[in-house]
């Protein structure tokens, strides 16, 4: 019994196995059969195949990309890197705002100078009066009236001096007439020539408000100048980031268009498989439906290059008319896996020592000294000296008046008319007295010490001090704060970068991983062993993993770009110096 069921077992387990070959070759027959037909005879397919066929047969065609599209267009600026940078450093509009910023500091500076500009001066009248004679001399000379002129003029120079002195020079000139009997002169000239120089002796010498003001402005046009600089550096970043943004999109654009051709090359295989019936027609739909799918993303991603375009634009352009709006801007540079030698604490170190916003600290901390100085100053009592030195000259027509008698007693009672004398050593007029005044023959001098101090307390001053002793302090917490926030700064910028590498070897590992699992499925696909879905799908794969890269090394860019400005370093790198223009402004200028 045993024995016969093996026998069974054994003849059945053959009997199966010839089946299965002879329903495998009826099979083969079946599906042979229909595509040996259609070769010779050349037979139209399926209604339903026939209808899906034509249904599909409108591929979307492959455009060109971009660049070349655009090219053909016309109107296109190609702009490397560089050039992007040299334009926007000249047309752009912040840069232009904090120009006129150091305009209004230079002027202000050219103002406060004006403390110390000469300053001339002239005068000129002429007097007349007229007085009732009261004198006892008059009555007997027979004035019943006393009458006289002057005529003045003179000019003045004064200036004041740097250290808180002030020099004067008077010249003046007056003609002086009347009736008096008496008089040697009729009229008489006179011209004074008086020098007159003041000066501190403590407080206000040389710690002038002029002098105060004059430092706090040329500090406040170095802060001006730092933070002109570190919107140069800002600038130059934000470019350097919308342009690799710019070229992100571009490549976006072509990755996209890539990936839309292989869909359009697995349709039409597709299309062919279901022509010789070894594939269904619902697949070609498929197919043709993730071709108007990576189309759309295409188009989408032109968008996107339009957006960073006006970007761009935006920050190159001096107006809203200028030429380059009605451009199609081109990037011609690509980005390089680069290397920045240099360690965490080396970084920090220079960032410290050149960062625009500690500068503009110290800066105001020096701001804070001159103020300290200038109240320490004035709490000092007020001692100066005046000195005046005048030289006189004198002329005029010289009388010799003789007592005459009037009523014939031989006793002479009243003063006789004067008579002039030509050869007195003072006769003459302004041509005489004027020279005089600058022979310093005759001269006054005089020198004055003045002295002058609060009686009890010099309150005001007492809390200008205490204010310039808290804002130090407030300085010194901010230094500590900037500090601070340089190192995290720098910190950030440096393990970004560091990790934006890992991110770029990664990415580069899953493209060309991304690339072998295509290929390989492609081969699979056409030996019969994978479906159109998963073919797509790692053409999806490929597409993402293509980006990913573009936008890691894009990102790696952009984390060196921003060590650099952490730094502050960006200028220098990007061959950037600082000219003062015609306006006194610092002018960035590109090598």
């Amino acid at each position: 019994m045993d024995i016969s069921r093996r026998h069974l077992t054994i003849r059945l387990g053959e009997a199966m196995r010839t089946l299965r070959l002879l329903l495998g070759a009826v099979l083969f027959v079946l599906c042979l059969g229909p595509v040996v037909a259609q070769e010779p005879a050349k037979t139209q397919p399926a209604p339903a195949a026939q209808a899906m066929t034509a249904q599909q047969s409108e591929v979307v065609q492959v455009p060109d990309s971009y660049i070349a599209r655009t090219k053909k267009a016309g109107a296109v600026l190609e702009l490397s890197m560089k050039d992007a940078i040299r334009l926007a450093l000249t047309n752009n509009l912040d840069i232009a705002i904090q120009d006129f910023n150091e305009d209004v500091n230079r002027e202000r500076i050219i103002s406060t100078k004006g403390f110390y500009d000469p300053i001339l001066s002239f005068r000129v009248g002429y007097g007349s009066r007229e007085t009732p004679s009261t004198r006892t001399l008059d009555a007997g000379s027979g004035i019943d009236v006393s009458t006289s002129n002057s005529l003045l003029f003179g000019t003045s120079l004064s200036q004041n001096v740097p250290g808180g002195g002030r020099a004067t020079m008077n010249f003046s000139n007056s003609r002086q007439g009347s009736n008096d009997a008496f008089a040697v002169f009729d009229p008489y000239f006179g011209s004074n020539l008086n020098l007159t120089f003041t000066q501190p002796l403590w407080r206000g010498f040389r710690q002038t408000q002029t002098e105060r003001q004059l430092k706090l402005y040329n500090l406040d046009s170095r802060i001006s100048d730092s933070q002109f600089q570190d919107t140069v550096s800002r600038i130059v970043q934000q470019v350097q980031n919308q342009y690799w943004d710019l070229v992100f999109a571009i490549e976006n654009h072509e990755t996209g268009r890539q990936s839309m051709e292989l869909a359009i090359v697995q349709h039409k295989n597709n299309q062919k498989r279901v022509e010789i019936g070894v594939m269904a027609p619902i697949e070609i739909t498929k197919s043709r439906a993730e071709v108007a799918r990576r189309e759309q993303q295409m188009i989408r991603s032109e968008v996107q290059i339009i957006e960073a375009q006006n970007g761009l634009k935006r920050m190159l352009a001096p107006d809203p008319k200028a030429t380059i709006w009605g451009l199609n801007v081109l990037p011609s540079d690509r980005p390089t896996e680069r290397q920045v030698a240099i360690t965490m604490d080396e970084a920090i170190a220079r960032a410290l020592e050149r960062r625009p916003e500690l500068e503009q600290v110290r800066l105001e901390m020096q701001k804070n000294e001159v103020d300290r100085k200038f109240a320490k100053n004035v709490s000092k009592p007020m001692f100066s000296i005046e000195s005046s030195l005048t030289s006189n000259g004198t002329a005029g027509r010289v009388l010799k008046r003789n007592m005459i008698d009037t009523d014939g007693d031989g006793i002479p009672d009243q003063q006789g008319p004067g008579i002039p004398v030509p050869d007195a050593p003072f006769y003459g007029s302004f041509t005489k007295s004027i020279p005089g005044a600058f022979k310093f023959d005759y001269i006054n001098y005089s020198v004055y010490l003045n002295v002058e101090m609060p009686l009890w307390r010099d309150r005001t001053n007492e809390a200008n001090l205490a204010q310039i002793a808290i804002n130090e302090r407030k300085l010194n917490s901010q230094m500590k704060n900037e500090q601070q926030t340089v190192m995290v700064d720098v910190r950030n910028a440096y393990e970004g970068m560091q990790t934006q590498k890992k991110a770029l070897e990664a990415a580069q590992v899953s493209r060309q991983l991304a690339e072998e699992q295509l290929a390989g499925e492609n081969k699979r696909f056409e030996a019969g062993l994978s479906t159109n879905f998963e073919v797509l799908t790692y053409q999806n794969q490929l597409s993402d993993a293509r980006v990913q890269e573009i936008q890691a090394l894009i990102n790696l860019e952009k984390s060196i770009t921003a060590l650099q400005r952490s730094m502050y370093t960006i200028i220098d790198d990007q061959d950037i110096v600082m000219a003062k223009g015609q306006n006194g402004a610092a002018t960035p200028v590109t090598k």
